[in-house]
Order: structure tokens, then sequence, then C-alpha cells
């Protein structure tokens, strides 16, 4: 393990490699580019003169490229400058120095934030996903990946105390007829939990899960619909015409009822579904023998089907709306450390290892944004934290950090 060294601490002492890239226009991303790093590591190195301990052959990736720009050589040229002397402190401040072509390359460049904390209120998240490096796992002594094929089992399976309510909704509306819709953002666990539940339901034997494949939800349809429950509940061919259709989905499941089964139709991506057919879906729920329902309904889906579910965008709907109970996945905020801990369990090493205590909260702030209304928004969802732990332990292993530490979190 590196000593710990904390780069960010450094005295503030810009040396002329700053100079020039500014007067040359060239990006701190594309430095960070030529020598493979990320951008706040070139921040500290034109800023304070940090040069990374863990990162080999640094100073000559940069001055190679800058080889290549005729710009940069002219610039050195002109100040009778050599190629060793951009290391050298500077002697000005530049705090407010502003790059050559700068509002072109913001548009043109994706930027990452140096490695100080800002308002994360002003933070914008990024979805790019980011693999943990071999080195960083080497650094850190992590065999594998925690974050790559990391369910194959229900102990994989990180249970908030929401998460556990979502689980007892959706088994409560597949054993006894009620109609739920999961709504979660991407990369919130919705798929996770809709396979842990099935799994569960098919152990237990005594409910049937109607999952139709139609790959294009917005193509499906009351038709496509009876389809499905009659070939996941009987061996028997769909009808040609609706009426028949209808007929038959009524009759196999109400023999399926007699036989003491429950039967219970699951629909993914279902923020892509028409109106009109989540109309058909309650006439589906409709189907009773005597008291007791015959189907029942859970659609999982992103955010916006939270917006189709309002009475106020959708009164046409309100008869469905009415009926639908939401059970919505908010993320991991106040759960991030055990969630983590989970992770890095399952391949034998230990979170307090990698991550200092005060990464967590910062993970926490580094997640949350705020809306247009001045609403706070949590981002904390598993693949999220999944991406920005990896960008972590990778930052941190270029800064030659022991831990991750709040600093590094809020640098990416």
């Amino acid at each position: 393990m590196a000593q710990t060294v904390t780069p960010y601490r450094l005295e503030f002492r810009p040396i002329t490699l700053k100079r020039l890239i500014l007067d040359c226009d060239i990006s701190q991303t594309e430095l960070a580019d030529a020598a493979g790093v990320k951008r706040p590591t070139v921040n500290l190195t034109i800023n304070r003169g940090y040069i990374p301990p863990t990162v080999k052959n640094y100073k000559k990736s940069i001055e190679d490229f800058l080889r290549r720009n005729q710009k940069a050589m002219a610039w050195l040229f002109r100040r009778r400058l050599e190629i060793s002397d951009i290391w050298k402190p500077l002697g000005a401040d530049l705090r407010k120095a502003k790059p050559a072509g700068m509002i072109k390359r913001v548009n043109a460049t994706k930027k990452r934030r140096a490695m100080v904390p800002g308002d994360p209120t002003k933070i914008t998240i990024s979805w790019e996903v980011e693999m943990i490096t071999q080195e960083a796992m080497k650094y850190f002594g992590v065999a594998r990946n925690p974050f790559i094929d990391d369910i194959q089992k229900d102990a994989d399976i990180f249970m908030s105390e929401e998460h556990r309510y979502i689980e007892a909704a959706m088994l409560d509306a597949a054993r006894h007829g009620g109609f739920l819709a999961v709504i979660g953002e991407v990369g919130s666990g919705k798929s996770v939990m809709r396979r842990k539940v099935v799994e569960q339901l098919r152990k237990d034997g005594d409910v049937l899960v109607i999952f139709p494949q139609m790959i294009d939800k917005t193509r499906l349809t009351a038709a496509s619909i009876c389809d499905a429950i009659v070939m996941d509940i009987s061996d028997q061919p769909p009808k040609i015409r609706l009426e028949q259709k209808t007929r038959q989905v009524q009759k196999l499941l109400l023999e399926r009822s007699k036989q003491g089964y429950r039967s219970v139709l699951i629909i993914e991506e279902a923020h892509d579904l028409h109106t009109n057919t989540l109309k058909y879906l309650k006439r589906f729920y409709e189907l009773e023998d005597g008291y007791k329902k015959l189907l029942g309904i859970i659609l999982i889906g992103q955010t916006e089907l939270r917006e189709i579910f309002s009475e106020a965008q959708h009164v046409d709907m309100r008869e469905v709306i009415r009926r639908v109970q939401i059970a919505e996945i908010r993320g991991l905020n106040g759960h991030i450390k055990p969630y983590l801990a989970l992770k890095f369990k399952r391949i034998g090493a230990k979170v307090d290892d990698v991550f200092n205590d005060d990464a967590f909260d910062a993970l926490k702030v580094r997640l949350t944004t705020k809306d247009r209304q001045g609403r706070t928004i949590s981002h904390a969802y598993p693949l999220l934290v999944n991406n920005y732990a990896a960008r972590a332990m990778n930052l941190a292993y270029e800064m030659g950090e022991a831990k991750v530490t709040s600093k590094v979190v809020m640098a990416i």
C-alpha cells in the first residue's frame, strides 16, 4: 500500500504548464487522456505541482503530447523555454485566467470537477459507466470487481426497509389480486426486485406468473396480453378473434382459480404502454370469481409511469388511476455504506479497507441534486452508486490515497 498523500492540501502554486495550456487552448481533459489519468489529477498538477506517484511515465506522456502540438512548441520557442521548463513554478496566481476558446470547448467536451468540494446543487449527475481498473483493484487488495455479476442469489441482493416493503407489496398483489405499479429510475433495482419476487412465487408454487415477452411495449395490446395469459397458464393455442380470446382467458383463469392457483400478470417497461392498453388492463383486473379477483397485475416502469398515473394530466384514465397502488423506489440514501459493504463482502473484501467513513456521506451529497423548483432529488440508485464508487477508487489510486475519502468523491 502506498504512503498516504493529500494533494488537495498542497499550496496553490501554478506551474508553467498551466500558462501554456491556457494560451494554446489545450484542455485539461486532453492532457489527462494523453497521460492515462483523470482530469482532477491534471488539475492538481497544473495548479499545485502534484505528480501522481502511481502513474508511470506521467511527465513523459504529457511532454510527448506537447511535442506533437505545433502551437505548444511555438509557444515554448517564443519564450526560449525547454519542454522540461513546463514543470517549473510560474510565479503567478492565474486563479481567474480563462483558456482561449473556452466557450467552444465547454460545449464540445464533457468536463469533470477539480478535486475540491463544490456546491452539490450545481453538480451534474453522470450516467457514464466506469470499470475499476486492474491497477486500482491491486492497489486496494480487491481480487475482482464487486459490481460485476453481483447478483447470483438472494443473499447478494441488498434489502433496505423500503425494498422489503416493495417486495411485500408485490407478493401481496400476486397472491390477492392486487393492482400495483412499481416505479423507479434507471438502475434503481426494479428488475432485480422483479426477479426476486418471481423466484419466490415459483418456489412457493401457488401463483402462476404471466410475463409478456413482447420487447416493444408500445405495441402491447389487449389481444397480445390475452395471448400471453393463454400461453403462460395453459397448453392451448390462443383463439383468433378478440372476443374469443377474452372468453378463453376468463375460462382459463377461472379453472386455475378452482384448482387452487392464483395468477399474476407482470409487465416490465410499463412506462411505454399506451393509455388505451392501461385502460384494457382494468378490464382484466375486473375478472372475478365471486368476491375473488382472478388476476393480479404488477406494472414495473421508470418515473414516466408516475406521470401517466397523474389524474391531473390524464383525467380520462381516472378509472384506472384510482385503482392502482403506487410503490416507488427512491434510492439508497442512508444505506450507501451497508449496500457497498454487502458488495465487497461477497468478494471477500471489507469496504472499510477501501473507503473512509466520510466517503459514504460524500457519495450521498455527490448523488443529490435540486430540480427547477428547488426540491431535493436523490440519485443514489444501485447502478449510480456502483459507477461512482468505481470512479472514486480509480481516482484515489491515481492520487496515491490510502483510501477513498470525501475529497476524492467530491472530485469525480
